[in-house]
């Protein structure tokens, strides 16, 4: 027979149990921010914490959570959201490769044109279908299909897809001609990056070699100095206007070390496309270059396909690739306003947060990377955006887009005086939860504030967290 005060205490015990242990990890985390109140390199640092419950989206705790502050590379997780939900996770980029001229015995007299269509993947090692040998490879095999052994004419890129700047005005100067700090163009060419290499000199340091085919010694004025133990995170390229080098490099970099391998963003990707596609078309004999005649005959050669966005989502949040994120976020732009920029891209993540009914006002947003030291926003609307990927038909490619950190799933963002992580977490009273944590204004190291980061979050988690 069923003793129902046994049941009924069971039932009082495991949800007095449940709540003990909710209050643990509030209290877990009152003690951990009192601590860090305490901190004397975080004195003056603005910190904001949010943690919601991943099944209703209340607030488990916070502090601070309606602060605006930089969010840095956890602006990803908005921006690929953002892209999967508005272009779905099958969407490929199709940059169109068309022919125009004539055609007479099998030698085209023309213009080969490559139609800009803002894939960031064009060029790239990474995938298999991107590589420059597979693009090329696949542009040959498409014109012996159309009956063409030779091109006599040119070849030209067509860019009207997006109508602003490809550099973000909004970035810092040193950013702008690294890698990282790559603009954005309607044809992008491996990743709009290269690499130069740097050797000592007695003074200071000279170019090699690079991957670019830029002049070693006239396109690159070298500003660095000396310093032992220096590696080239404190070496970098500015694009200066006054220069008559393309790239200034400054900073400092050790001497002792025989040489050091630098990557420099691409200024004219599409200049560069070109004379590669020239180059291995000349190789195979397959181009002689000449002013083309004006003809209005035009016919599609192929279309050069990325791979689906999912896949380059799950490259951008796994590798913080800001091209990826820049590319995805003039790509919604042309999806809803059918021209590409970054003002109407950061209108429609906006726009798509307003949807979720998160308060817009609280994101001003100047690119979708968060390169951008002004971006501004709060971890409660960082962490509302997570707990909504979650009910989305996107979500599986979302969540296996986020790298393991410490544990976690999170996506982390780090920019001079900012600290910052966005993510899931399950809490030690199994709890499963989403979470945006921003530390900004500190005085120590970063790699101290990381570490003080991860300790808050390790109270808070399983010893052995799983997805």
């Amino acid at each position: 027979m069923i003793n129902l005060k046994s049941i009924l205490f069971i039932l009082i015990s495991v949800a007095t149990t449940i709540q003990l242990q909710a209050q643990t990890v509030v209290e877990s985390l009152n003690t951990a921010f009192a601590a860090l109140a305490k901190d004397t390199c975080l004195k003056n640092a603005k910190v904001s914490f949010c943690l919601l419950n991943k099944q209703n989206g209340k607030v488990i705790y916070q502090k601070n959570k309606d602060l605006l502050l930089a969010p840095a590379s956890t602006l990803k997780t908005f921006t690929t959201a953002v892209a999967l939900d508005a272009l779905g996770e099958n969407f490929q980029y199709k940059t169109k490769v068309t022919f125009k001229g004539e055609i007479k015995n099998k030698i085209a007299y023309g213009s080969l044109i490559i139609i800009g269509a803002g894939d960031p993947s064009f060029g790239s090692d990474r995938f298999e279908t991107t590589s420059p040998a597979a693009i090329f490879k696949q542009i040959t095999l498409a014109l012996q299909s159309k009956g063409i052994e030779k091109i006599v004419g040119d070849v030209q890129v067509h860019k009207n897809i997006f109508n602003d700047a490809p550099i973000n005005q909004g970035w810092l100067e040193e950013d702008k001609g690294n890698y990282y700090g790559a603009g954005i163009y309607p044809l992008n060419w491996k990743e709009n990056k290269f690499e130069i290499q740097l050797v000592p000199t007695q003074k200071s340091f000279a170019v090699s070699n690079n991957t670019a085919g830029y002049d070693n010694e006239k396109d690159f004025c070298i500003e660095l100095v000396h310093k032992d133990g220096a590696s080239t995170e404190e070496a970098f390229a500015y694009i200066e206007k006054e220069k008559t080098c393309k790239f200034n490099i400054k900073g400092v970099l050790s001497n002792k070390i025989p040489s050091h391998n630098m990557q420099l963003a691409r200024l004219n990707p599409d200049e560069d496309f070109v004379k590669d596609l020239v180059s291995y078309l000349k190789k195979e004999n397959k181009i002689e270059l000449a002013i083309p005649k004006i003809n209005q005959h035009e016919i599609e050669i192929t279309t050069i396909l990325s791979p689906p966005l999912s896949k380059l989502v799950y490259w951008c949040n796994q590798k913080s690739l800001n091209l990826y994120a820049e590319s995805f976020c003039k790509t919604v732009a042309v999806h809803y306003f059918k021209t590409g920029s970054w003002k109407l891209g950061i209108a429609a993540m906006s726009r798509y947060a307003a949807t979720l009914g998160i308060n817009p006002k609280n994101i001003l947003l100047f690119d979708g990377c968060g390169l951008a030291p002004e971006n501004k926003i709060t971890t409660y609307i960082l962490s509302s955006l997570l707990y909504h990927a979650c009910s989305k038909k996107f979500y599986t490619s979302f969540y296996e887009s986020l790298p393991s950190i410490n544990g976690l799933i999170m996506k982390s963002g780090y920019i001079g005086g900012t600290r910052s992580y966005a993510g899931y977490i399950k809490l030690k009273d199994n709890t499963e939860a989403v979470f945006a944590f921003i530390m900004h204004g500190y005085t120590c190291k970063p790699k101290e504030v990381k570490l003080k980061m991860f300790q808050l979050l390790d109270k808070i988690k399983p010893a052995v967290n799983k997805k």
